[in-house]
């Protein structure tokens, strides 16, 4: 007996019908398992049906079951849901530790990572915190036993200039007087290059502009050919006294090691600023360019036996905790040129 009466098919399965001949009779039964709910019956030649079930019989002969097909997208859909949630419990603080590191060495006051997440991470967060802790303590404890024997080499030569101030008056008094200065400037750089970036001065608009124009007009009261060639106003999020300090050494610099003009300039480059200051010297080999910016490091070509190596170094810091950097190059003057690229806005 047939299982199906003698009806026309569905439209869905109407071409399925034609191609299993005349007299095939054929349904869809939603409520049967899947897998089974086509039903199909075809005439036999010695009279009697033959009976079959199928998922879903297709125009190219394939199988296809709507139902099988929704269950496998819930499923699919419901395991990516739970894998982004999972993935993302342990990426983020994976993610939040990657930042704290990053901000190693540019954040005055370093702040502890939360333990969240898996108990491999919260262990790493914990040991992240201890040694963040242990490096702030190690730079601590350097920067006051610096601090210290600046403040008692200080005393000495405070004595010593007093002395000095008692000679009469020539050569001699002139050079005691000069390496005086040259010690204290010494002292006072260092303290500068271990201060930079640790000094706690909140970020707040300034005027980079005008700290340029005040370098330029200081360095030209002294004698000095110095021009700022910029606009008259730029304001960014900076640390005002850190970025002084760090382009008066870049200036020094180029005053002392290079010749003049130094030209100052501000340039527009998107979302960062540069600050530019040339000079007219013989300027550093492209190969000793790395090795310029790095602490207590002397140059014999472009240096003249002064000072300790911290000038470059010192705008070096100021970048990096800036969220910046200090490029080198080749001025249009012939000299070096130093580029500090400061972001627009606070990182």
């Amino acid at each position: 007996m047939a299982p199906l009466p003698a009806t026309a098919p569905p439209e869905p399965l109407a071409e399925a019908a034609a191609r299993l001949g005349p007299g095939a009779r054929i349904g869809w039964d939603p409520k049967a398992e899947p897998g089974h709910r086509v039903l199909g019956a075809l005439p036999a030649e010695d009279g009697g049906w033959i009976v079959f079930s199928a998922p879903w019989l297709a125009a190219g002969g394939g199988a296809l079951d709507h139902g099988a097909i929704s269950s496998m997208v819930a499923m699919a859909l419901g395991i990516a849901l739970v894998s982004i949630l999972v993935v993302r419990w342990i990426t983020g603080p994976l993610r939040r530790l990657a930042s704290a590191a990053d901000r190693i060495g540019r954040d005055p006051s370093p702040r502890p990572v939360a333990m969240e997440g898996p108990e491999e991470v919260r262990h790493a967060a914990a040991a992240f915190n201890a040694m963040q802790d242990r490096i702030a303590r190690l730079l601590e404890d350097r920067t006051e036993a610096l601090a210290a024997m600046s403040h008692d080499l200080r005393t000495p030569l405070s004595r010593l200039q007093l002395r000095v101030g008692f000679l009469p008056e020539g050569e001699d008094r002139a050079r005691l007087e000069a390496d005086i200065a040259e010690m204290e400037s010494m002292i006072a750089r260092t303290l500068d290059y271990i201060r930079e970036g640790r000094d706690a001065e909140p970020v707040r608009p300034a005027d980079l502009a005008a700290i340029l124009q005040t370098l330029a007009s200081d360095a030209a009261d002294q004698g000095h050919d110095v021009v700022y060639e910029g606009p008259g106003r730029a304001v960014l999020p900076l640390r005002r006294i850190a970025a002084k300090r760090a382009l008066s050494n870049l200036v020094d610099n180029a005053l002392r090691h290079g010749c003049s003009p130094v030209r100052l300039r501000i340039r527009d480059e998107g979302p960062m600023l540069a600050v530019e200051v040339a000079d007219a010297g013989v300027g550093i080999a492209e190969a000793d360019r790395a090795r310029a910016v790095a602490p207590f490091v002397q140059l014999d070509p472009a240096r003249s036996g002064s000072g300790v190596g911290l000038g470059l170094a010192i705008a070096q810091r100021f970048a990096q905790a800036s969220n910046g950097s200090l490029e080198l190059g080749e001025s249009r003057e012939g000299g070096l040129l130093a580029r500090l690229l400061l972001p627009r806005q606070a990182g």
